[in-house]
């Protein structure tokens, strides 16, 4: 079953701009209000690094709410999905059998 989440992302290795940013922690904290500053009005994304490996990110509040409202879809609809199986359900001594862990 696929979801369609209504995004569409350019294929990693174009040659669109990179409007990225990556700062260590303590440089984005120093810099935080020029930083939101920035991504309120230019976009991007900033992620947060400690020993260069990254660990957060700062995004603008539409891509998060969106990140959100898609999450919120897609495990609506597969609760819907659970809701609507109409298997009958089976005792945990036959789902280890039917495993193969017995």
């Amino acid at each position: 079953m696929s979801y369609d989440t209504g995004v569409t992302a350019a294929p990693i290795g174009t040659d669109e701009p990179d409007d990225s940013l990556e700062l260590s922690l303590t440089e984005a904290r120093n810099r935080l209000p020029e930083l939101t500053e920035t991504i309120i009005r230019d976009g991007g994304i900033v992620y947060l690094t400690r020993y260069g490996r990254r660990l957060a990110a700062i995004v603008p509040a539409d891509v998060a709410e969106n990140h959100e409202s898609m999450e919120n879809a897609y495990l609506s609809a597969l609760a819907d999905d659970a809701k609507a199986d109409t298997a009958a359900p089976i005792s945990t001594a036959e789902l280890i059998k039917e495993l193969g862990l017995a």
